[in-house]
């Protein structure tokens, strides 16, 4: 008699394929990962949003307004910008006539400007007026002394005539001295000669009127003739001073 028939072969895994050694069961990632790689991304967000947020606001990336530091010294405005959020700080320093040595002048960017943090801010420093040498103008002419002054960067002050054995005209003095640091546009006095002084002139009573002047000229001196009664024989009868002048009265 036939074989009675046997159970049914099992069923074929419902998971649709055919390689009968997968895994019925397929491994997911698991909700919690997932939910940490969430979190952690809000937090880069928020961290590069406060960043950016300092960056832009308190940070170097920040506006700031420059404050007025003039009339202070350098190391108290440095203190002053420092105080304001500014760190990238120069000093550049320039000659001012009618600002002493040492004081801030000014700031550029100029006070009150809207500048970044980071921005750097020049001090501008004062170094005082600008100096120069007096040269020597002892010996020239006062024309080429006032030329030679204005070369220098200065002016010729308070003329003073002295009498001296020199030419009239030379000068002989100078104030300030030669070589001494003046303030460029200063005003150096000068003294200039008149000549020898007409009382110390050599005596020409006697000699003819040719004869004196030519005497007192050799000698340093200004002669002015004054005749008397035509002065028909042209000799010299007085002589006498009348400032930087020796006066011949000639009969």
């Amino acid at each position: 008699a036939p074989a009675a028939p046997g159970p049914p072969p099992p069923a074929a895994p419902s998971n649709g394929s055919s390689d009968p050694w997968r895994p019925e069961v397929e491994l997911r990632p698991s909700r919690p990962l997932h939910a940490a790689g969430t979190l952690a991304l809000v937090a880069l967000a928020v961290a590069a949003a406060a960043f950016l947020g300092w960056l832009l606001g308190s940070g170097p990336g920040g506006t700031v307004s420059v404050p007025d530091v003039r009339g202070t010294g350098p190391e108290l405005a440095e203190q002053y910008l420092a105080g304001a959020g500014l760190d990238n700080v120069t000093v550049h320093e320039t000659a001012d006539p009618a600002t002493p040595a040492g004081t801030v002048l000014g700031t550029d960017p100029e006070a009150g400007s809207t500048v970044r943090a980071a921005e750097q801010v020049v001090l501008l420093v004062s170094t005082g007026p600008e100096r120069t040498t007096a040269p020597d103008v002892a010996g020239m002419t006062e024309e080429e002394a006032r030329a030679r002054l204005e070369e220098a960067g200065l002016t010729a002050g308070t003329r003073t005539v002295v009498s001296d054995d020199t030419a009239p005209g030379t000068v002989v003095g100078q104030h300030p001295d030669a070589g001494t640091a003046v303030v460029t546009g200063s005003a150096v006095d000068l003294a200039v000669s008149s000549g020898a002084r007409a009382d110390a002139a050599p005596g020409v009573l006697g000699r003819t009127v040719d004869e004196a002047v030519r005497a007192l000229t050799e000698a340093g001196f200004t002669a002015r003739v004054e005749e008397s009664l035509g002065a028909p024989f042209g000799y010299v009868v007085s002589q006498t001073t009348d400032g930087a002048e020796v006066v011949l009265t000639v009969l």
